[in-house]
């Protein structure tokens, strides 16, 4: 658990700090244009690209905000929609006014802003305007919209729309006048101190103690409850939870409350900006951690369930935190490109048609992990348990996401993939209620039928009188005539599933049938065969005078 706060304060430590390293230089920076590798403007067969970065919505928000955050006012006002004249007659005043009201009343994530030249579709906004967001000033919300425009010299660019800059002077006088309750207004010694740069990453910095010490305070009373809990419970997961999820609640818990710390301190918007993404995918990596976290306690949990319904297998539940835990990694994955910036829904496209070629490229091994999903969930059969599949007789030792492994009765281990096993017919010899009792013996024939018949009688009686025999089914049959041997069938059924208790029962049956056979002056069959041998003597005379005649014969027999 030390380890795991340790490593909270070292990374949220380092948060402001990424924050402040993590602005770019973006084009225009410092108010000289950047004209390196830029094609020139009409050339033919070459687009156009504005050396401001004006060609997306988030570059014109991006280069706006960094050029007044620097105060090089005049630069900014290269992102206003505002003619020649305008601009340079109130340029810089509409572009110092604009860049307060985006400090101190702007509301939105700019980290949605769309990042392509065509900008996105959003309902209800014309096809060449981005809405970024709202000033809300008195719970009154005023659009912020950008627009779309040709430029001679840099071809399609984004603004901020005029009707936005015709706004400006009257939200940015309820500011001056004090007439707001949004934003840094509130505090206006809070916004001299964090007006610059620097000055907010030291802010950040020192509200990290208060943020951990709050994350800390409540985790620790978490325990304590669990404590208190634990008194009127003896389960053992419970002991488990707190040090499981002590370390990624602090984390989450400090992100969390941090940024609501930064919000209301209201630190200069780019400051935040930045500094919003990096808490945005150490939150997302924080909240992954612990929802692992979660599952394994789940798990642990299931698993003593499991244990305790005699069901002994946990491949079924391994195999639900393994896809619990790829499903987080893939949500995560794709929050955090999300959060960067990239456009998700290309990467679930790609991540469609990927499972789909997976798919077929391992039809076998999604095959075996089907089938092994059937066999557990419909518990065919458990480990530890005996069964026959096909030919073979053995225990189940292991049930695998792939393969089945039985320990056969010669001592072999003999694997089976669970998509054939799917299809097998497998009988259960753990879960019979009771046990077979068959045989088939052979009385010599000239055993009498008064002899057989109380033979017969007495086996009958003989196992009625067993109390481990059940009476439900008991016959004992004269079944047919053998080629050396009387066949008597005997069937009845042994009322024990235990397989040397059985054997045992067995043998005394068998050994008593014996000792009925021999007080009934009978006995058991052995193969044997009768020959009898003649000679024709007509045949015989017939053949000698024939025999005579060849030559030779006299002297052979000579």
């Amino acid at each position: 658990m030390k380890n795991g706060l340790h490593c909270c304060v070292l990374l949220v430590v380092c948060l402001p700090i990424m924050a402040a390293t993590q602005v770019p230089p973006l084009a225009g920076q410092g108010g000289a244009p950047q004209t390196q590798n830029t094609p020139q403007a009409g050339s033919e067969g070459t687009e156009v690209s504005d050396p401001l970065g004006r060609s997306t919505p988030h570059g014109t928000v991006f280069g706006f905000l960094q050029e007044a955050q620097n105060n090089r006012y005049k630069a900014a006002a290269q992102y206003l929609q505002l003619s020649k004249n305008e601009r340079e007659a109130d340029g810089e005043r509409i572009a110092r006014q604009l860049y307060r009201l985006m400090n101190d009343a702007f509301v939105e994530r700019l980290g949605v802003i769309s990042d392509h030249a065509e900008g996105s579709r959003q309902i209800g906004v014309p096809r060449d305007r981005e809405r970024i967001g709202v000033f809300r000033i008195n719970g009154t919300d005023t659009n912020v919209d950008l627009v779309h425009v040709p430029d001679p010299a840099s071809g399609e660019i984004w603004l901020f729309s005029s009707q936005v800059l015709a706004n400006v002077p009257d939200l940015f006088e309820q500011i001056e006048n004090g007439e707001t309750t949004s934003g840094l207004s509130r505090f206006p010694a809070v916004r001299k101190i964090l007006k610059t740069q620097m000055r907010g990453v030291i802010a950040l910095i020192l509200l990290l103690p208060v943020a951990l010490g709050l994350a800390w305070g409540i985790v620790r009373a978490l325990g304590a409850s669990q404590r208190i809990w634990r008194r009127w419970s003896d389960d053992p997961i419970l002991k488990n939870i707190h040090a499981s999820l002590a370390a990624p609640a602090t984390l989450v818990l400090t992100v969390i409350f941090h940024q609501i710390g930064v919000y209301f301190l209201g630190a200069p918007l780019l400051t935040r900006l930045y500094y919003q993404k990096l808490t945005s995918i150490i939150l997302v990596g924080g909240l992954a951690w612990l929802v692992f976290r979660m599952i394994n306690v789940w798990s642990e949990w299931a698993r003593a369930k499991v244990l305790q319904s005699g069901y002994r297998s946990g491949s079924l539940i391994l195999l639900g935190q393994r896809i619990f835990k790829s499903l987080v990694i893939i949500i995560a994955g794709l929050t955090m490109l999300s959060i960067f910036g990239f456009e998700i829904t290309t990467a679930l496209a790609g991540l469609g048609i990927g499972s789909i070629a997976i798919a077929f490229a391992a039809q076998k091994t999604l095959e075996n992990l089907l089938g092994g999903i059937s066999i557990l969930g419909d518990e065919v059969i458990r480990v530890g348990e005996t069964c026959q599949i096909g030919d073979k007789e053995g225990v189940v030792e292991d049930i695998s996401l792939r393969s089945t492994r039985i320990r056969t009765l010669d001592r072999t281990e003999l694997s089976v993939p669970n998509g054939q096993l799917a299809d097998m017919n497998v009988e259960n010899i753990s879960r019979r209620d009771k046990s077979l009792f068959r045989t088939k013996i052979g009385l010599r024939y000239e055993t009498s039928p008064a002899q057989l018949r109380s033979l017969l009688e007495e086996i009958r009686s003989l196992l009625h009188r067993h109390p481990k025999v059940g009476s439900d089914v008991v016959r004992v049959r004269f079944v047919g005539f053998g080629e050396s041997r009387l066949d008597v069938e005997i069937n009845c059924h042994i009322l024990t599933t235990n397989l040397d208790e059985f054997l045992a029962i067995r043998e005394d049956l068998l050994l008593r049938i014996m000792d009925l056979v021999a007080e009934a002056g009978a006995g058991f069959a052995f193969p044997s065969r009768t020959l009898y041998m003649t000679q024709d003597q007509n045949l015989a005379q017939e053949e000698t005078p024939k025999a005579e005649n060849i030559p030779g014969f006299r002297q052979r027999s000579a």
